[in-house]
């Protein structure tokens, strides 16, 4: 229980959380898109589309047998505002801020600005690949979640969900008046009032939520906007470089539509550059799925440092 409170106090500092907000512990991030689905949405839910992992989340709402729509965007582009039409119907609106498949972010006001057309709807925002440099306004963010494994370092198998009132009342409507399955021991009923008592409703992963409290702790000491800061330095020596450069080059076009913690790059010759990399002990991902052969990704976190930035780049230049 005093774990759990740490957590729970340090994303509260870090994420300036409104009263209303509880901190819930899962399996994956994939499967905090099943629960957000299954205890918010009784008939549509609203998708924003432009990768794999916004796929999912859609995806998940068709398996759910949910009026799952959605808007599409070109993978490696982002949405334009012309193009946001939210049908009225819809009960809840999912955003993958950060598109770890395709290093496409939507910026945070944008969202913003979707909750405040739309105030009546819910909005849930996926920030597992951009947490914890994401910063976004929780008045206006019903849900977000993330996973332990990529911004923090942290060995896989630990979700966590942040979820304010609206979605348990939702929930809570669904249940009672019989509108929909809103699962067993993960639904949002059961979450919220464990929670509430800063315990799980199952025998809880305590090891990694113990990793990250004192992750969380060090985020708090080190300052969150000296790391944002520090985030987007380290992202725009690396855009700049690939940008001037012969041999890659970003494969997000547009800057305002750049992630800023996972740099996607293609290049005929992705294979030689992420050998080398890796024979100067840089571990690069592949691209995703279909980009695989033409791409590579540069995570950019807390771990990562100036100097392996430069390092990197000095690395490729030298190719």
């Amino acid at each position: 229980m005093k774990i759990y409170e740490s957590v729970y106090l340090s994303l509260k500092i870090m994420l300036n959380l409104p009263e209303g907000f509880k901190v819930f512990f899962l399996g994956s991030a994939t499967e905090c898109m099943d629960r957000i689905i299954q205890n918010t949405v009784i008939g549509r839910s609203f998708h924003f589309v432009n990768g794999a992992f916004s796929e999912r989340f859609y995806n998940t709402a068709i398996e759910l047998n949910k009026d799952a729509q959605k808007i599409s965007a070109e993978y490696g582009k982002g949405f334009s505002d012309s193009d946001i039409k939210i049908p009225d119907e819809t009960e809840l609106i999912c955003f993958t801020q950060n598109e770890t498949s395709t290093g496409v972010q939507i910026d945070s006001k944008k969202i913003h600005r979707v909750k405040e057309e739309n105030p009546g709807k819910l909005i849930a925002v996926d920030i597992v690949s951009s947490f914890p440099y994401v910063n976004l306004d929780f008045k206006l963010i019903d849900a977000a979640f993330f996973s332990v494994q990529k911004g923090l370092g942290l060995p896989a198998g630990l979700a966590v969900l942040i979820a304010n009132d609206r979605c348990i009342e939702k929930a809570r409507y669904i249940h009672d008046n019989g509108k929909g399955n809103i699962g067993s021991y993960h639904n949002f009923i059961k979450l919220n009032e464990n929670a509430g008592k800063f315990q799980t409703t199952e025998t809880p992963n305590t090891l990694g939520i113990f990793l990250l409290s004192k992750i969380l702790e060090q985020i708090t000491d080190s300052g969150i906007e000296n790391i944002r800061n520090e985030t987007e330095e380290k992202s725009n020596l690396l855009y700049q470089f690939f940008d001037d450069y012969e041999k890659a080059n970003p494969f997000v076009r547009n800057p305002e539509d750049r992630s800023k913690t996972v740099i996607a790059v293609e290049s005929d010759v992705k294979d030689m550059i992420v050998n080398k990399l890796d024979d100067e002990g840089y571990k690069v991902s592949n691209g995703y799925g279909k980009f695989k052969e033409k791409q590579f990704r540069i995570g950019n976190y807390p771990v990562h440092k100036i100097d392996d930035v430069n390092n990197i780049i000095e690395i490729i230049k030298a190719l």
